[in-house]
């Protein structure tokens, strides 16, 4: 079964990318330098269509569990 996709207002994706973006640049760049940042992404999207809309815990949901 397909999942539905999620649907975001501007304010959330702004919200998304600066999430995103802060997440990349707290990185090493020998992480960057092998991780792709679409992973990072995935990660921030999931917890959004879960709810959560606090930038910091988005942040936070994108660097959980990498080894920095």
């Amino acid at each position: 079964m397909a999942k539905a996709a999620a649907h975001f207002d501007a304010e959330t994706i702004a919200l998304m990318k600066g999430a995103l973006d802060e997440a990349w640049s707290r990185l090493p760049p020998k992480l960057q330098a092998t991780m792709l940042k679409t992973s990072l992404a995935e990660r921030i999207l999931k917890s959004a269509a879960a709810g959560e809309r606090n930038h910091e815990r988005l942040r936070e949901a994108a660097l959980r569990d990498i080894a920095a």
